[in-house]
């Protein structure tokens, strides 16, 4: 059956419209065609929004044309109480010029929608029953008559009809079930039944037949269409027209056109599409960090997330061939364990003079369900030996030297950015090359040496503990479903250290042994721990005036005095040394009056030479700064002097 768009519905067929039916109307004639006008609810998913309702042009002249939905859209009683009704007082009839007139058709479709008159005596129903059909009515939205079916769908076939999927889901029955997804359904007609309490129907063979009008029957509605008025805001009009620009691959215009549909058939969701496919076509082009960020618009539409990573991927790489090392690092590091991505991160640091060093930590056999408290080597017998899960490293840094214990601490200074990384080197579906071994999901795993309680860890949890400088210990740091996470973008899958302090890390993991022979040990719970310290390598003290809050240089004088400040270096060795300048016998001399370790905040008011002195235990560094408070006029004739005690006698 070829389907043509309402707009190009110029063929008159050579019938009389309204419900006047000219008795020589030819069955082929009437389904020679069929028009998409107006929506509503077809394939039982609300989500995406009516379908267009799609037509059989019974009659088409004189710029008007009738109408019947191809389906039987709904399902209803013709009338609300089984009792002797007409169709002009049925609430059938009421509901199509109502609810159905109006979620149907748009407020453009409704003016195209005709008022006609609706004949309903005997001579339109079936003259061998003796019913009264009542009096005519001016209908816009209506159903055929007796007479109408017979002459528009003149046999049997024609005349046979399926329900949709919201129609059968209202009860729409094909021989009495209602779960069948294809076949016949009856269908109401206008006219009366063979009794008073009954009306006409179309059975699932195509026969006529009278049901009571309180059965739940087919809906196929019927209109008058006024085909000369301007159909370009008609939704199907539209939807044509957006998809003409979707398959001209002008998807940005496209995707406003479906947008500006609604919900109307699916447009979102073809918006959506249209989106995808200028992501796809742009990423195509090179444009790889435009790409990047429409895939991300997209969410979890289609594999919009895979190829936002191919992109970012792309785009790194492309970077990292440009010499953007910076770039290219910030893009590898957003991306997760992708492809050759952290290995062309750590390339990109060897270019940029970025440290790395990895942290040597074997993991231990931590039992089964005992809080990652056991510490067993792991032995020959054990599914985890001979193969590495992972490497923690670390970059960023500007020094790493170790502790006495033989942990690693990491010298950092202005500007630097320490930061730790796990390279996943597994398949956590297919552990050590193999389909039997993979990283469980651990759903009530806990920490007993962080006191971690049972929570769902997922698939792998890192634990981050950071203790300051007054070795106060923090709240561990959780990071759940952390290998799991190593696979997806801009997941919290590298820590930044931005903090001086000691670290401990565990990395707490069960595996699953899927082998049948190992069914007695399918768990095991495995832990890799470390420890290391971050340590400012700067060797600076920064005082400021108490009451302007300047910072003062070396030496500055100031009446007011002043305030240190170590700019978050915890681990310097700080000492203030005051002096004053006295008379005595010999003449004037410079007097100590303290010298004494100094911390973060201290204040110094009162008058004399003070004297700050920094070192750096573990970078070896030291710097010194002289200043002076107070207005004695002996005080600035010695700095006026350039702190001559000579010329100041």
């Amino acid at each position: 059956m070829k389907r043509f768009l309402l707009i190009l519905l110029t063929a008159a067929l050579a019938t009389v419209c309204g419900s006047a039916a000219a008795e020589d109307a030819s069955a082929t004639e009437a389904n020679a065609s069929t028009v998409f006008f107006g929506h509503y609810e077809q394939d039982g998913d609300p989500d995406n929004g009516g379908e267009p309702i799609e037509w059989l042009v019974l009659d088409a002249r004189d710029g008007q044309a009738l109408l019947l939905s191809r389906y039987a859209l709904d399902c209803q009683p013709y009338h609300d109480s089984k009792e002797e009704i007409s169709w002009e007082d049925s609430s059938l009839r009421a509901w199509l010029n109502g609810d159905f007139l109006t979620n149907a058709f748009t407020d453009a479709e409704r003016e195209a929608v005709m008022t006609s008159t609706q004949r309903n005596d005997r001579s339109n129903g079936n003259v061998e029953w003796t019913t009264s059909g009542g009096g005519d009515t001016r209908d816009r939205v209506f159903l055929l008559s007796y007479n109408e079916a017979g002459v528009y769908l003149g046999d049997k076939e024609a005349r046979k009809a399926v329900g949709t999927e919201h129609a059968r889901s209202l009860g729409a029955k094909f021989m009495g079930l209602t779960s069948v997804g294809i076949g016949e359904t009856s269908w109401w007609l206008r006219s009366p039944g063979k009794e008073q309490n009954e009306a006409t129907c179309v059975d699932v063979m195509g026969d006529f037949g009278s049901r009571s009008v309180g059965d739940k029957l087919g809906i196929r509605p019927a209109i008058l269409l006024d085909t000369t008025v301007d159909q370009s805001s008609f939704p199907y009009v539209r939807y044509q027209a957006a998809s003409t620009l979707m398959e001209g691959k002008q998807f940005v215009e496209a995707a406003e056109a479906f947008d500006a549909l609604g919900a109307y058939n699916g447009s979102a969701a073809q918006a959506m599409e249209c989106r995808y496919q200028h992501a796809i076509a742009v990423m195509q082009s090179g444009d790889y960090a435009s790409a990047t960020a429409l895939f991300e618009a997209l969410g979890d539409y289609a594999d919009s997330y895979e190829q936002g990573r191919e992109a970012r991927y792309l785009d790194a790489v492309a970077r990292q061939e440009a010499g953007d090392f910076e770039a290219a690092i910030q893009l590898f590091s957003l991306n997760g364990q992708y492809k050759d991505g952290m290995a062309r991160m750590k390339t990109c640091f060897e270019r940029e003079g970025i440290s790395v060093s990895y942290l040597s930590a074997d993991p231990v056999n931590a039992g089964k369900d005992k809080g990652y408290a056991q510490s067993q080597k792991i032995g020959g017998s054990d599914v985890h030996f001979g193969w590495r899960l992972g490497r923690f490293f670390m970059s960023g840094y500007t020094r790493a030297t170790d502790d006495d214990n033989g942990d690693p601490i990491f010298i950092k200074t202005l500007g630097d950015s320490i930061t730790l990384w796990f390279e996943l080197e597994q398949d956590i579906d297919k552990l050590n090359g193999g389909d039997k071994l993979s990283i469980a999901s651990d759903k009530n795993g806990y920490d007993e040496y962080f006191g971690v309680r049972k929570t769902d860890f997922g698939r792998g949890t890192l634990i981050v503990r950071h203790t300051d400088y007054q070795n106060a210990q923090g709240e561990p740091t959780i990071y759940t479903d952390y290998l799991l996470a190593k696979g997806t973008t801009g997941a919290d899958t590298k820590i930044v250290l931005q903090e001086e302090g000691d670290y401990e890390v565990a990395l707490d993991y069960e595996i699953e042994d899927g082998d049948i022979r190992h069914i007695a040990n399918k768990y095991n719970d495995y832990r890799v721990f470390f420890r290391f310290s971050i340590r400012n390598g700067n060797c600076m003290v920064y005082p400021f005036d108490v009451a302007t809050g300047a910072e003062l240089q070396n030496t500055a004088v100031t009446p007011n005095g002043f305030t240190l400040d170590l700019a978050r270096s915890r681990y310097l060795d700080i000492d203030v040394k005051r002096s004053v300048l006295v008379q005595s016998a010999t003449g004037v001399v410079e007097d100590e009056r303290f010298n004494r370790p100094a911390k973060d905040g201290d204040r110094y008011t009162q008058e004399g030479i003070y004297t700050i002195s920094v070192s750096n235990r573990y970078t070896g560094e030291s710097t010194t700064k002289t200043l002076f408070v107070g207005s004695d006029e002996l005080l600035e004739e010695y700095i006026a002097n350039g702190f001559s005690m000579d010329r100041l006698k």
